[in-house]
């Protein structure tokens, strides 16, 4: 797909009726509340794939301590990466590093893992099932325990977000939080438990966009 098509996505995010305005809104509640109740490592630990300009997490992050936190941004496209890192500079964040790289290969971020908290947003719309399923079995080796995934999906003309909350639960996680309805999207957060287990290896690659 052109990357133009989403240099034009993006400019939805600054539409204050649009839907995606309505959901960056509820993702960064969901991701202050974790950062204020995360599992208090430090540092906390943040990865964000498809990251996109940053917008959710950027904001956040400036107000914390620097050396509490590292954050790691993942997006393919340079140009809305580039928006990314001209934010991070602009508020002098020393904790956050942008990684311009395909996020559905897993080398692209291995070295930074376990995080505390693993952002998955603007992703499972735009790949097939079998790869969001992919994705969410390979969550728990990404997180730390304790730590929390925030994901997105939006209902579209088939609603698959009841499949993808089953998803992350089969894979072991606790749903700490849906927000759905009546919005046409869906933000999920969900937890690793602190005793969860060995998970199992990542895979090389987790999805690939089709949309």
């Amino acid at each position: 797909m052109s990357l133009s098509y989403w240099h034009t996505w993006y400019q939805q995010y600054d539409e204050p009726s649009s839907s995606l305005n309505r959901r960056l809104a509820v993702v960064r509640q969901r991701t202050a509340e974790n950062l204020a109740g995360g599992t208090r490592a430090q540092p906390f630990k943040i990865l964000s794939l498809c990251a996109g300009d940053g917008r959710d997490i950027i904001p956040l992050v400036a107000g914390l301590e620097e050396g509490c936190y590292q954050a790691a941004l993942v997006e393919i496209d340079d140009l809305i990466a580039s928006s990314a890192v001209a934010h991070v500079n602009e508020l002098g964040l020393q904790g956050v590093t942008v990684t311009v790289g395909d996020a559905g290969v897993t080398s692209t971020f291995a070295a930074f893992l376990p995080v505390d908290m693993l952002l998955l947003c603007g992703i499972f719309g735009n790949i097939s099932e079998e790869d969001i399923q992919r994705t969410v079995a390979g969550v728990p080796a990404m997180l730390r325990p304790g730590g929390t995934a925030i994901w997105t999906r939006g209902a579209f003309e088939v609603d698959i977000r009841p499949l993808v909350r089953a998803w992350f639960v089969e894979a072991g996680l606790e749903e700490i939080a849906f927000d759905g309805e009546p919005e046409g999207y869906g933000v999920g957060v969900a937890r690793k438990p602190l005793d969860f287990g060995e998970p199992a290896a990542l895979p090389e690659r987790l999805f690939s966009f089709v949309r």
